[in-house]
Protein backbone atom coordinates (compact mmCIF):
# COMPACT_ATOMS: atom_id res chain seq x y z
CA UNK A 1 0.00 0.00 0.00
CA UNK A 2 1.01 3.76 -0.62
CA UNK A 3 1.28 4.82 2.50
CA UNK A 4 1.55 8.75 0.51
CA UNK A 5 -2.07 8.01 -0.41
CA UNK A 6 -4.42 8.91 2.81
CA UNK A 7 -7.29 7.50 1.04
CA UNK A 8 -8.10 3.22 0.39
CA UNK A 9 -10.52 2.39 -2.30
CA UNK A 10 -11.63 5.65 -1.98
CA UNK A 11 -12.21 5.53 1.80
CA UNK A 12 -9.63 7.05 4.53
CA UNK A 13 -7.20 4.87 6.28
CA UNK A 14 -8.30 4.15 9.71
CA UNK A 15 -5.92 6.14 11.62
CA UNK A 16 -5.66 8.89 9.10
CA UNK A 17 -8.49 10.62 9.07
CA UNK A 18 -7.23 13.39 11.05
CA UNK A 19 -4.10 13.92 8.09
CA UNK A 20 -7.12 13.92 5.51
CA UNK A 21 -9.46 16.51 7.30
CA UNK A 22 -6.27 18.75 8.13
CA UNK A 23 -5.90 18.68 4.04
CA UNK A 24 -9.29 19.87 3.03
CA UNK A 25 -9.73 22.51 5.54
CA UNK A 26 -7.07 24.99 3.88
CA UNK A 27 -8.73 24.90 0.28
CA UNK A 28 -12.59 25.68 2.14
CA UNK A 29 -10.85 28.22 4.43
CA UNK A 30 -9.00 29.99 1.28
CA UNK A 31 -12.14 29.78 -0.84
CA UNK A 32 -15.22 30.06 0.68
CA UNK A 33 -15.22 33.61 0.37
CA UNK A 34 -14.48 33.49 -2.85
CA UNK A 35 -17.60 30.76 -3.70
CA UNK A 36 -19.72 32.75 -1.84
CA UNK A 37 -19.40 35.67 -3.96
CA UNK A 38 -19.28 33.56 -7.41
CA UNK A 39 -22.40 32.19 -6.34
CA UNK A 40 -24.17 35.62 -5.23
CA UNK A 41 -23.09 37.32 -8.56
CA UNK A 42 -24.10 34.01 -10.42
CA UNK A 43 -27.69 34.04 -9.05
CA UNK A 44 -28.19 37.80 -9.33
CA UNK A 45 -27.20 37.20 -13.10
CA UNK A 46 -30.02 34.28 -13.15
CA UNK A 47 -32.34 36.52 -11.30
CA UNK A 48 -31.60 39.40 -13.85
CA UNK A 49 -32.28 37.24 -17.10
CA UNK A 50 -35.24 35.47 -15.61
CA UNK A 51 -36.84 38.52 -14.92
CA UNK A 52 -35.94 40.28 -18.18
CA UNK A 53 -39.24 40.80 -19.93
CA UNK A 54 -37.43 40.54 -23.76
CA UNK A 55 -35.69 37.38 -22.80
CA UNK A 56 -39.02 35.90 -21.85
CA UNK A 57 -40.42 36.90 -24.96
CA UNK A 58 -37.93 35.73 -26.70
CA UNK A 59 -37.94 32.03 -25.16
CA UNK A 60 -41.80 31.70 -25.22
CA UNK A 61 -41.60 32.78 -29.22
CA UNK A 62 -38.30 30.46 -29.98
CA UNK A 63 -40.66 27.71 -27.52
CA UNK A 64 -43.59 28.59 -29.82
CA UNK A 65 -41.52 28.12 -33.22
CA UNK A 66 -39.49 24.40 -31.98
CA UNK A 67 -43.11 23.11 -31.14
CA UNK A 68 -44.82 24.20 -34.56
CA UNK A 69 -42.14 21.97 -36.02
CA UNK A 70 -42.56 19.36 -33.70
CA UNK A 71 -46.16 19.59 -34.72
CA UNK A 72 -45.72 19.66 -38.60
CA UNK A 73 -43.19 16.86 -38.45
CA UNK A 74 -45.50 14.42 -36.19
CA UNK A 75 -48.33 15.16 -39.12
CA UNK A 76 -45.68 14.84 -41.89
CA UNK A 77 -44.70 11.94 -40.58
CA UNK A 78 -48.39 10.29 -39.88
CA UNK A 79 -49.04 11.31 -43.67
CA UNK A 80 -45.91 8.93 -44.78
CA UNK A 81 -47.66 6.04 -42.65
CA UNK A 82 -50.92 6.31 -44.15
CA UNK A 83 -49.05 6.37 -47.47
CA UNK A 84 -46.90 2.87 -46.73
CA UNK A 85 -49.93 1.85 -45.38
CA UNK A 86 -52.13 2.21 -48.61
CA UNK A 87 -48.97 0.87 -50.87
CA UNK A 88 -49.29 -2.47 -48.43
CA UNK A 89 -52.74 -2.94 -48.79
CA UNK A 90 -52.72 -2.14 -52.83
CA UNK A 91 -49.79 -4.47 -53.34
CA UNK A 92 -51.66 -7.85 -51.12
CA UNK A 93 -54.61 -7.23 -53.28
CA UNK A 94 -52.55 -7.04 -56.23
CA UNK A 95 -50.88 -10.86 -55.71
CA UNK A 96 -54.05 -11.86 -53.99
CA UNK A 97 -55.95 -12.08 -57.12
CA UNK A 98 -53.17 -13.56 -58.76
CA UNK A 99 -53.60 -17.09 -56.58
Amino acid sequence: MNNNNPYYYGYPYYGQQDQVSNQQQPYKQQNSKTHFAMGLVAGAAVAYILSNKKFQQGVAATGEKAWSTVRGEVEELKERLEDTQAELEYYRNLHKNEE
